[in-house]
């Protein structure tokens, strides 16, 4: 087997999970945490997932509170909140060689581009994570559902990295799917998570529940509408079809606390630059309206603040 060293910066619920896949899978995984640093050193990490038990003993973890103490590494998945991505050039620049791959497993639209800007760098990487997975406590993962991965690059020169780390992926079982354009992947998710995530902040609810009013399920189809539109205004192939895919996926799924809910219940700052303004700023480039999206981004632009001041 093709080993590499893979560095995961951000231990949480998605880190955290396809790192512990890795892991197990047998390659040489390293990593990055911050206030479960000490814990995870002490005790592990604990990742209980429908699939089995991915959990990394004490023993046998590679932990770091500081990327300068960590390898270079071959691939360096980033899979922090996108509120932080004003560190992510002083965490990975440490880590980087001629031929590191970053993948960016992030929601959201436009980190890719800005990372390549950033690092000075010909091509990153970017993965959509359709999975149900949190983090339930320190060193401790909850995986609820799904783990299917989407990858994509960004920049041509970096197919052949992206081709080997999603090989690497699909040998650990994790199920994978390579997009020539990790620009049509990210709007895919979008499809999803901008009505998902932002209606279950806004209503501070589960999944479960925006399906069972038959008014929440309207309104999520409407969003979807206006993200299609404006996927395929930026040169997007995302089908329309699958709108009624993922609202009966969604419908069928165990209830689920969506990202963005966790982060208000958790008083954190929600991922809304990413996630709404820069589709709504790509939107408005090719002239499309989006006015149920835009009604949602103020919402939550006023739950955001009202949770930060408290």
């Amino acid at each position: 087997m093709d080993q590499k060293i893979y560095a995961v910066i951000g231990t949480g619920a998605i880190g955290g999970y396809y790192g512990a896949r890795l892991h197990h899978g047998g390659h040489d995984v390293h990593f990055l945490l911050n206030s479960d640093y000490q814990f995870v050193r002490q005790h592990g990490l604990k990742v209980d997932s429908h699939y089995g038990d991915y959990s990394i003993p004490a023993d046998a973890i590679k932990a770091y509170n500081a990327s300068e103490e960590m390898p270079k590494a071959d691939v360096v998945i980033v899979a922090l909140k996108t509120t932080q991505n004003h560190q992510l050039e002083t965490l990975i620049r440490p880590l980087l060689t001629p031929n590191t791959l970053v993948l960016l497993l992030q929601n959201g639209i436009g980190g890719e581009q800005a990372l390549t800007r950033l690092l000075n760098i010909e091509y990153t990487a970017g993965g959509l994570c359709f999975i149900c997975s949190n983090k339930v406590g320190p060193g401790h993962i909850h995986h609820i559902d799904y783990g299917r991965l989407t990858l994509g690059v960004y920049g041509e020169l970096g197919m052949p990295a992206l081709t080997s780390v999603a090989n690497d992926f699909h040998n650990c079982g994790v199920e994978v799917d390579v997009e020539n354009s990790i620009l049509d992947a990210r709007w895919k998710k979008l499809l999803w998570n901008v009505p998902y995530n932002g209606l279950s902040a806004v209503l501070d609810t589960d999944t479960a529940q925006i399906m069972a009013c038959g008014e929440t399920v309207s309104l999520v189809k409407a969003i979807m509408k206006e993200v299609c539109i404006a996927a395929k205004a930026t040169g997007s192939t995302l089908d329309s079809s699958l709108i009624d895919i993922m609202l009966n996926n969604t419908a069928q799924m165990k209830p689920y606390l969506t990202s963005m809910l966790l982060d208000r219940r958790n008083g954190r700052e929600m991922e809304l630059q990413y996630m709404y303004k820069n589709v709504l700023d790509m939107a408005a480039e090719q002239g499309v309206d989006m006015p149920r999206t835009e009604a949602l981004y103020q919402q939550l632009s006023f739950v955001n603040r009202s949770v930060a001041n408290e």
